[in-house]
């Protein structure tokens, strides 16, 4: 059963992931280099801009064990509500929320929910992307989120032809790289040893009301191998969304398990 959920979720939570890193093209540098103050301010705008978002996606994921695409209808506000929905050719097959700190999932092959705390290591365990709620919903609205750091350089790189920030923070360094537009065009985060935890590309930018969307996300966890693409459509940026969306009933004869009762 537990082999199954952990098939399951895979599909389901890791919308907001993806792989390769994406290269805006070999542009010169700007005469002159934006300030790291510049640069957080526009971030800070855009995560000002966009709280929500609800779409229809395509899901492919690939690790050295599986790999498998998905149909998904997924709706994300900040600063920590998730839903995503697979559907196969009979309807719907799985369901995960995150509200309020809590994660609840709905595997319709097993009749199980299965509810726990929305803790990274719950999203490590049974959906493999091991990040904060709120990190991840930045993922998903390429919206990495201004931070204070210890330290902040600004540079061009040459070979992915952007503009790059540099965050070095107590415990880790993220790099943010820049379009000539100013829309985040990748992000990746690496620990206080320098190696790479994740990183994760946004590209197919679509305006919407004049706010630019990405609708090409992906993600790549180089210590596990694992990447994942997620391409939106019919997207809608920020719709009033009911709390009742993130909230799930176990229907009736369903069996409920507590995710931090199941022992690796």
């Amino acid at each position: 059963m537990r082999h199954r959920l952990r098939a399951a979720l895979i599909v389901g939570i890791s919308v907001a992931a993806g792989c390769t890193a994406a290269r805006p093209g070999s542009l010169g540098a700007p005469a002159t280099l934006p300030s790291a103050a510049e640069l957080e301010s526009q971030l800070a705008a855009r995560h000002d801009a966009v709280h929500s978002v609800r779409a229809l996606a395509h899901l492919r994921y690939r690790d050295p064990e599986q790999s498998g695409t998905a149909r998904e209808a997924i709706l994300v506000e900040r600063p920590d509500r998730l839903r995503v929905e697979v559907f196969s050719l009979l309807g719907s097959v799985f369901l995960v929320t995150t509200n309020a700190g809590a994660i609840t999932v709905y595997a319709r092959q097993d009749n199980t929910v299965y509810r726990g705390a929305a803790s990274p290591e719950n999203l490590a365990r049974y959906a493999r992307v091991g990040l904060p709620v709120s990190d991840l919903i930045d993922l998903v609205l390429a919206t990495p989120a201004p931070r204070p750091a210890d330290q902040d350089r600004v540079s061009f790189d040459t070979v992915r032809g952007a503009v790059r920030l540099v965050r070095t923070l107590a415990d880790r360094q993220q790099s943010v790289w820049f379009s000539p537009a100013s829309l985040p065009v990748a992000v990746e985060e690496r620990g206080a040893d320098g190696q790479l935890a994740w990183q994760a590309t946004f590209g197919a930018y679509e305006d919407h009301g004049g706010v630019p969307i990405a609708t090409q996300l992906n993600v790549e966890l180089p210590r596990w191998s694992r990447s994942l693409e997620l391409a939106l459509r019919d997207v809608d940026v920020n719709p009033p969304l009911d709390s009742a969306l993130f909230a799930f009933h176990t229907p009736p004869g369903s069996k409920e398990v507590t995710l931090e009762s199941i022992a690796d």
